[in-house]
């Protein structure tokens, strides 16, 4: 029983530690997955739980804004939908240019 606890607890541990991956110097970066979802912590999200999981981290103070990676993968209706979502969760939105931040515009 004792092994199975520490392996579920390492487990947890570990995704944990992936997820934090997503987030950098207080940016949410996420990556274009198919027609109308987001790549973010590992998951493919669509653009309610994108919000609503961007929320959380804002409520939280762990973001203050969101960067969209591999930008010239996304669609015209990705990059406008995050910018949607960053303008109504009021935080910035950018877009991944090499290692420069760029701002996203519609």
């Amino acid at each position: 029983m004792k092994r199975i606890l520490f392996a579920l607890f390492a487990v947890l541990f570990s995704l944990s530690a992936f997820a934090a991956r997503d987030i950098k110097d207080g940016n949410a970066y996420v990556k274009p997955s198919g027609e109308d979802k987001f790549l973010f912590d590992g998951n493919p999200l669509g653009k309610n739980m994108l919000m609503s999981s961007l929320q959380e981290l804002k409520d939280a103070g762990k973001v203050t804004g969101v960067v969209l990676r591999n930008a010239d993968k996304a669609n015209g209706e990705q990059r406008r939908l995050l910018k949607v979502i960053a303008d109504y969760l009021k935080i910035n939105a950018f877009v991944e240019d090499g290692k420069e931040l760029k701002p996203l515009g519609e």
